[in-house]
């Protein structure tokens, strides 16, 4: 992935809530066809070695379960906020019209190497630990127990378990960095009622407001 310095992602806990924010990710491989994308909700987590990784699960159905008996590379997308950026909202547009539209984004790249979990019990404790993270926000958080047994365990033949390593990782939020604070303020001005988690991103970024500041 090409990225500018400006745009450039260093810090692990940044990246780390990305991931975590927004799960579904795009999986890579190459397969005798050619390069084939899976979408998957992924889990960061600490594998046997306490090294960070990700893990899912995917249906046996899926090609690419057979293609997991042997080691296979991939490139793992998780892509966050998004907006387009009329030249309309930076202020410096009256004084000097030499300005077009864009895009701000948020994009994490992970390159690995998957590697299958036929463990039954490996994959009910992920099946835990993703209905854990993604039912937190729930009034009355649904648990893999509340469902019979038999019926969980029926369903967890019929998947298949990976992990994925993490050798390279290469983040990038665009946030217009690359523009004057008083720009970046209209941007966020901007987007502040179509877009205000970006928005507010954007502040923080710019250094405009503290970190977990609810104002706008």
């Amino acid at each position: 992935m090409h990225i500018p310095k400006h745009f450039k992602q260093d810090d692990w806990t940044t990246i780390s809530q990305l991931i975590s924010s927004y799960p579904l990710a795009t999986i890579t491989t190459q397969s005798d066809a050619g390069l084939v994308a899976d979408h998957v909700p992924l889990l960061l987590a600490k594998n046997a070695q306490d090294d960070w990784c990700l893990q899912g699960h995917i249906a046996r159905a899926n090609p690419l379960a057979k293609r997991l008996q042997s080691c296979l590379s991939a490139l793992v997308v998780f892509q966050g906020e998004d907006a387009y950026v009329s030249p309309n909202f930076y202020p410096s547009k009256q004084a000097n019209p030499k300005v077009v539209p864009t895009w701000n984004y948020q994009a994490v790249h992970i390159n690995g190497v998957i590697q299958a979990k036929n463990d039954a019990a490996w994959t009910l404790d992920l099946l835990q630990r993703l209905t854990l993270e993604n039912e937190q926000n729930q009034t009355k958080p649904w648990q893999v127990s509340d469902a019979p047994d038999n019926f969980i365990a029926q369903l967890n033949k019929a998947i298949i378990g990976f992990e994925i390593s993490i050798d390279k990782l290469q983040a990038q939020f665009k946030l217009s960095q690359n523009h004057s604070v008083e720009n970046q303020l209209g941007v966020a001005k901007g987007l502040a009622k179509i877009k205000p988690s970006m928005a507010k991103q954007i502040k923080e970024h710019a250094g405009l407001v503290a970190k977990g500041d609810a104002s706008e």
